[in-house]
């Protein structure tokens, strides 16, 4: 690649097309299958040789690497696949970090997946670039947290399609590739900014139901458990649940993590929705072993650890458009949580956090603005000095 292309506003970063941002420029991968432990190590030395020496988790399970250069960028991919790591061809379809290997799971969402992105793979160039499918297959990590314009959950009885987080119907499991293709057909006809909210609201959900010839919903049970932890598997061992502060980890850190986990018998890596990497292949007793390792190591190991519920974007100095030093304020406002979310964005942007938080504050030339309930594109309660942040937030939360 000659030159790095410039992103419009909501494209999405990727390989062969890294986005602009205020740290450099950032590449995301959504690798095909789990990693093994070489090919991460491998992402970790070129998150160093070529970037910041930064490797992110994002809140949908996917891989970034951070501060890439346009000297560093080019020919990113060829190195990624160099690793043997292979990305999506199609349409890319999210899935569990667990799928396939989870016994509470009531079906596995992999082959559903695939023919779904094989499918809609020509309708790639014709929708919106953040165009989303998730399919759920239950058990203990469920995807129904993630926005996503079509969603196929296991339910009672059955699988269950919500468009844009509103449920559509029941559909056979047979039928459910073809339908959700021609749904996405529908979404392309819209333009290539359209997204399924419009659809809905355009066309009914009941007409939908009928024209599609779907059953009434189905229930989809309950949210499943936070990634990190301990989860057992469909053959006999467990995987580790490791949390990212901030979904970040550091190169030469991430590589100390590898190392143990080939110590424990670790076979597998997988990135996991909610920030966090799924070790698998671990005898129950190396897995804890291990998990005392990487507490150590600063991975976050308790699924009640309150940075659990702590967005940041890189802030100050990372990213030049930050206004706040976002993850030393974080550090000093955990304590003052108690079961809050907290979404700290160096700018108007919300780069870590796109969707609402209990409380948002959010960098601005004026000062540090409060959101309640809200983004940090939202007009802010009031605008404070940063140093008078915490004594503000004291009083206010007591």
């Amino acid at each position: 690649m000659s030159a790095i292309p410039t992103m419009r506003r909501g494209a999405c970063p990727s390989l062969p097309e890294p986005m602009q941002t205020g740290d450099g420029l950032l590449a995301r991968l959504q690798p095909l299958a789990p990693l093994n432990l070489d090919q991460l190590a491998g992402l970790a030395l070129l998150a160093a040789d070529r970037g910041n020496g930064i490797l992110e988790v994002t809140a949908r399970g996917k891989l970034q690497l951070r501060g890439l250069t346009p000297a560093t960028a080019p020919g990113l991919a060829e190195a990624v696949a160099a690793l043997g790591i292979a990305v999506p061809q199609g349409f890319p379809v999210e899935v569990s970090a667990l799928a396939g290997q989870d016994p509470s799971a009531r079906f596995d969402p992999r082959p559903l997946a695939r023919s779904i992105s094989d499918g809609a793979a020509p309708l790639v160039p014709h929708l919106a670039p953040k165009t989303s499918v998730v399919v759920d297959g239950g058990g203990r990590l469920r995807l129904g947290g993630l926005k996503a314009d079509i969603a196929v959950s296991a339910g009672e009885g059955g699988l269950s399609l919500a468009l844009a987080g509103v449920p559509l119907g029941a559909v056979e499991a047979e039928r459910a590739a073809a339908v959700v293709i021609a749904l996405l057909q529908r979404l392309a006809a819209r333009g290539m900014s359209a997204r399924m909210t419009e659809v809905a609201a355009a066309e009914g959900i009941a007409p939908l139901r009928a024209e599609f010839g779907l059953a009434p919903p189905v229930p989809v049970g309950d949210a499943g458990v936070d990634p990190v932890g301990l989860h057992p598997l469909t053959d006999g061992g467990v995987a580790l649940g490791l949390g990212l502060e901030f979904g970040q980890v550091r190169a030469a850190v991430l590589a100390k993590l590898m190392d143990a986990a080939r110590r424990a018998g670790g076979t597998e890596v997988e990135p996991a929705a909610g920030r966090a990497l799924m070790l698998i292949g671990l005898a129950p007793e190396a897995a804890e072993t291990l998990r005392a390792m990487a507490a150590g190591l600063g991975f976050l190991t308790d699924a009640n650890d309150p940075r659990r519920r702590v967005f940041a974007c890189a802030g100050r100095p990372a990213c030049a458009s930050a206004r706040l030093d976002t993850h030393a304020l974080a550090a000093t406002l955990v304590p003052l949580l108690d079961g809050r979310d907290l979404h700290i964005s160096g700018c108007p942007k919300g780069c870590a956090h796109p969707a609402k938080a209990a409380l948002t504050i959010v960098g601005l030339d004026e000062g540090a603005g409060l959101v309640v309930e809200g983004t940090p594109r939202d007009v802010p309660a009031r605008i404070v000095p940063v140093a008078q942040l915490r004594e503000t937030l004291q009083k206010d939360l007591a």
